[in-house]
């Protein structure tokens, strides 16, 4: 991460370093790495995976949203802003545009025998208000894409567009919603705005199982002596690479 960071920073400067965690898929979230996000100076952690036990009773809480406390040390920075996603990192569903979806496209025009725009807006109004029961804030962040999504960005951008534009323009005010492209960074500072309190995390996200009998833990644990090879052999390699470079 130090390497990694250096690289961004010297290539686009300081606004080029990450703010953001962003862990849609990893299978289970270690207080430990919370601790290093929090220690390079990010402001939040998102993430997509939970234990299913877990995520119901947040959702029913609406404490999807935490102040996650890193590190029982006093002298460093050890609270990191950290979301559940509501959806996984999937979109709403119905609402997928990319190669491998078949949903319909959004069509605008009224002289259109499949004209489709206004129902489709409110089946999504409709998401969007569910999504709001389930989290404290008046921001809710919603995830448009998943795996090998946005091989067909263009579709993807044209029909976000039409629905956020009809939404704000026909919708906005009676069912009070403001669709936005946004940025997790740019969420994180409008829940920091509403001047909300947190509840608070002080352990992993571990064990993780995503259905009831389905735990993921042997996923960490499987091929102790491969993986422990390989860790020995990235050690060599390493010091083969320094060695190399002070010649």
């Amino acid at each position: 991460m130090s390497l990694g960071f250096k690289k961004l920073k010297d290539t686009f400067g300081e606004c080029g370093v990450p703010r953001i965690a962003w862990q849609i898929d990893p299978f289970g979230h270690s207080r430990e790495q919370a601790d290093l996000f929090a220690s390079f100076g990010m402001d939040g952690l998102f993430f997509g995976r939970l234990d299913w036990r877990e995520k119901e009773e947040r959702l029913n809480n609406k404490t999807g949203e935490m102040i996650w406390i890193t590190s029982d040390s006093k002298n460093k920075n050890n609270q990191l802003m950290t979301g559940a996603l509501f959806h996984t990192y999937f979109p709403p569903e119905n609402f997928c545009w990319d190669l491998l979806c078949n949903d319909e496209p959004l069509m605008d025009s009224s002289v259109m025998h499949d004209y489709n725009i206004d129902a489709r807006a409110r089946d999504f109004i409709n998401y969007v208000h569910n999504q709001h029961k389930y989290y404290a804030s008046n921001h809710i962040l919603l995830t448009m894409g998943m795996d090998f999504q946005y091989q067909a960005a263009h579709t993807w951008y044209k029909n976000l567009d039409k629905l956020i534009a009809y939404i704000n323009t026909n919708f906005g005010e009676s069912e009070k919603l403001f669709l936005m492209y946004s940025t997790p960074l740019c969420y994180i500072k409008s829940l920091n705005e509403e001047g909300l309190e947190w509840t608070t995390k002080t352990d992993d996200f571990f064990p993780y199982a995503s259905d009831p009998h389905a735990y993921w833990t042997g996923y960490f644990t499987s091929r102790p002596a491969s993986k422990g090879l390989i860790r020995k052999a990235s050690n060599y390699l390493q010091f083969a690479k320094w060695s190399i470079s002070d010649f």
